[in-house]
């Protein structure tokens, strides 16, 4: 290669090499440029805001950007005073957004140092910004004058068992229907059966260390004229133990559609506590007391426990105990199945349609023949047929035949009577002399 051919391939790549540096330089250059445009807009706003923005404003979204805005603790505040003089707002998105665990507290703590309360806000998110008990204790004051709130997302936070009971005693008077507490480091529960916020119904502690004795607690909210129709408690530590307790209280509820128990440590038997909280088999009269209220349930999918889930699936899917009995009660392969996975001694088809009063097998064995189909008809017209026969009394059979005979016998009667005095009329008439014609 000639030697001014290679002084131009250097040239070339140093000017390719310092462009690239310059190119960098500027983009370093636009992002630092950027975070200053945002915090100066940031502050332009905040001068603006309570002029023009407090009777618009009903959303501010501000998932993550005050992690690249590095506000002073006097600007927290002043941001917590804007919040509270915008009269309309509705929705407040702080997820990810104050800091991590070593600026999360105090950050909190200033934020809602200026944003005491709010007569509008509905929607609050302060996800995953790393504050714990000090920063819950800053947000109780307004959580106790916010008269509009309806859904609070604390999850990710390290508020623990003293920041969750904080929280839900100074929601006690709120209009709170939703609350978040999901990955909170919460291992006991303190509930209080008169301090129950009135609306709740979706709660999530799910991804926390709550065990049987926290199942207790939860039970209070699922009692006496109960309001709870969410609860998601997967990924804590309740056993089979805190299983039972759920099980029993919600034996009588009649408010929660959707329970979420996965990944609880939950044996088999665990599971089937809740199998037959959903559809307990061993008699007719127990299938009409299980649950009919609860339309989800998640238990978890082991190696020996997907069946199970899927049968919790099929009951939850029935909207009164009835449906319950005719499909699974008088299908004898899922009786049977179910009489298997609960543990109960199967009894015999026999056995089974020995427990209908007679009188009302007809009926039953129609029902049975349109939902299942012939075979299932033939499988109940086997085993109830001595049954069924045993329901003739023979004695009145022969009563109700010589009755018929009798009425029979009168009718006949009856019609060789009219018969004879028929013939009796056309004899008189062909002797009566002026009944003759005359000979000419």
């Amino acid at each position: 290669m000639d030697p001014s051919d290679v002084e131009r391939m250097r040239l070339k790549k140093q000017q390719q090499n310092a462009q690239r540096n310059e190119k960098e330089t500027a983009e370093e250059s636009t992002v630092e440029e950027a975070v200053v445009h945002i915090s100066e807009e940031l502050r332009r706003f905040r001068v603006l805001w309570p002029e023009v923005m407090k009777r618009t404003l009903t959303t501010f979204l501000a998932r993550g950007l005050f992690r690249s805005i590095n506000l002073s603790n006097e600007e927290w505040e002043q941001l917590g005073r804007d919040l509270a003089n915008c009269n309309q707002l509705e929705s407040l998105d702080l997820e990810d957004a104050v800091g991590g665990a070593d600026v999360g507290d105090y950050k909190a703590s200033c934020l809602f140092r200026g944003w005491t309360r709010s007569s509008s806000i509905k929607d609050v998110d302060l996800g995953c910004n790393g504050f714990g008990l000090e920063g819950v204790q800053s947000i109780v004051p307004f959580l106790q004058k916010a008269s509009s709130l309806k859904y609070l997302d604390v999850k990710g936070n390290n508020i623990q068992s003293e920041g969750f009971n904080a929280i839900f005693r100074a929601l006690r008077d709120s209009p709170i229907e939703r609350l978040n507490c999901a990955k909170c480091g919460i291992e006991s529960i303190e509930i209080n059966s008169d301090c129950i916020p009135r609306n709740l119904q979706q709660l999530w502690i799910d991804d926390n260390n709550i065990n049987a004795d926290g199942c207790r607690e939860v039970a209070k909210l699922l009692q006496g004229g109960a309001t709870l129709t969410h609860l998601s408690l997967s990924d804590n530590r309740i056993g089979d133990d805190g299983v039972e307790i759920l099980a029993s209280v919600l034996q009588n509820n009649t408010s929660l559609k959707y329970l979420d128990l996965d990944y609880n440590r939950l044996s088999v038997e665990g599971r089937v506590m809740i199998l037959k909280l959903m559809n307990n088999i061993s008699r007719i009269e127990a299938t009409l007391q299980t649950n009919c209220t609860l339309h989800t349930i998640y238990v978890g999918v082991g190696e020996d426990t997907e069946e199970i889930q899927e049968c919790i699936d099929y009951a939850s899917r029935f909207t009164s105990n009835r449906e319950k009995v005719i499909n699974t009660q008088l299908h004898s392969m899922r009786r049977a199945d179910l009489c298997r996975l609960q543990g109960i001694e199967e009894r015999s088809d026999a056995a089974f349609y020995g427990e209908f009063d007679p009188l009302h097998l007809p009926e039953i064995l129609a029902l049975v023949g349109r939902t299942h189909g012939l075979s299932e008809l033939l499988v109940a017209l086997k085993s109830s047929m001595t049954l069924l026969f045993s329901t003739v009394d023979r004695v009145k059979c022969l009563e109700q035949e010589m009755s018929y005979h009798q009425a029979r016998v009168v009718s006949l009667q009856a019609q060789i009577a009219a018969i004879k005095i028929a013939e009796g009329n056309v004899e008189e008439v062909e002797n009566d002399p002026s009944n003759k014609r005359r000979r000419t």
